[in-house]
């Protein structure tokens, strides 16, 4: 199996994300193809005790999409950049996956006119696990690739939400919700309702409407969906209140010399939260819908989260997940009701 890299457009250097491939490649037994400034790698490739060959390859560029670049535009006036090479290749086939820290927007745009969406898929969406109190994730999906949809385009990311949960997360019959400000039928937009009624009447295990507080701490479902504006806010939302309250902890432990001592007995259930809620962790979003396995990377992935990120290249590869997309709900028969 062969996973492209792009190394040039994180928040990190590229020689962080080189060493975060070699560990990748050399644990799982991975060929890994690095794409950006050739000179840039050949010496973190050294740093790494590896060098360009079988296993590590380059892929020169000579431009770079930066986090600020207009997505778009970006993709149109930097063909050579390490982005839009790398989804070349992937498009050519001559990497399995593509993994890239970077612009979002610009990895959807480079995506969707390099690689084309799957048959009968109408939009991307893109998929994030988030950790429960149940000690099993759940998937979300969109987060951010579209902020304006119709109930069809949920319908698919109901779709493709649950093809990967059975295939790569290996759940034989997930559960599937449609994120709502009730668990009520009935509420919501005019998008949700519509949405409702095209899941209820479809193959697909569908659930009914869940609520945002109960997602982490109940894990109702499998899978929610909705659309990629709702999605990226709930995300935001739940990132800025894990942030919040551990930041409070610190405040009053620092504050308190009972507090200290008591953090100091809990320092292992701490590393164990922290560890469970990291980014480095839980690996890349993949970006179901397109021709290809596309994972996007948080922007600040060092060496740790492009290891795990590419873990989820890797499994996605496996499963084969782009050809049950384009069997779409055939590939879910009677039995997915």
């Amino acid at each position: 199996m062969r996973i492209l890299v792009d190394v040039m457009s994180g928040d990190h250097p590229p020689h962080e994300l080189v060493s975060g491939g070699v560990r990748a490649g050399r644990r799982r037994k991975l060929d890994i193809v690095f794409a950006g400034d050739p000179d840039l790698i050949r010496k973190a490739l050294v740093a790494c005790n590896a060098r360009p060959g079988s296993s590590f390859e380059i892929l020169p560029s000579t431009q770079v999409i930066r986090m600020d670049d207009p997505p778009v535009r970006s993709v149109r006036e930097k063909p050579d950049s390490s982005t839009i090479l790398g989804l070349r290749a992937l498009r050519d086939g001559d990497v399995d996956a593509f993994v890239s820290p970077g612009n979002t927007g610009a990895i959807l745009a480079g995506s969707v006119f390099s690689l084309g969406r799957v048959a009968e898929i109408p939009r991307p969406g893109i998929l994030v696990a988030l950790p429960t109190l149940t000690d099993q994730d759940i998937l979300l999906i969109d987060v951010g690739a579209n902020s304006d949809c119709q109930p069809d385009h949920l319908m698919h990311f109901a779709l493709m939400g649950a093809t990967y949960a059975r295939e790569v997360i290996q759940i034989e019959r997930p559960t599937i919700g449609l994120l709502n400000i009730g668990a009520e039928r009935g509420k919501g937009n005019r998008l949700v309702e519509s949405t409702y009624e095209l899941l209820e009447a479809g193959r697909l295990p569908f659930v009914g409407n869940v609520e945002a507080h109960h997602l982490i701490s109940e894990r109702p479902v499998d899978v929610v969906v909705c659309d990629g504006f709702v999605g990226n806010i709930c995300l935001k939302a739940i990132e800025g209140g894990v942030s919040a309250v551990t930041g409070m902890m610190k405040r009053r432990i620092h504050r308190y010399l009972l507090a200290k001592l008591g953090a100091l007995f809990l320092t292992r259930t701490f590393g164990t939260i922290r560890k469970t809620l990291s980014y480095r962790q839980r690996g890349g979003a993949p970006l179901l819908g397109v021709n290809g396995v596309v994972v996007i990377a948080h922007g600040r992935s060092d060496a740790v989260a492009i290891e795990s990120a590419i873990d989820v290249a890797r499994r996605e590869v496996e499963a084969g997940l782009i050809d049950h997309f384009s069997l779409g709900m055939k590939g879910w028969g009677d039995h997915g009701r």
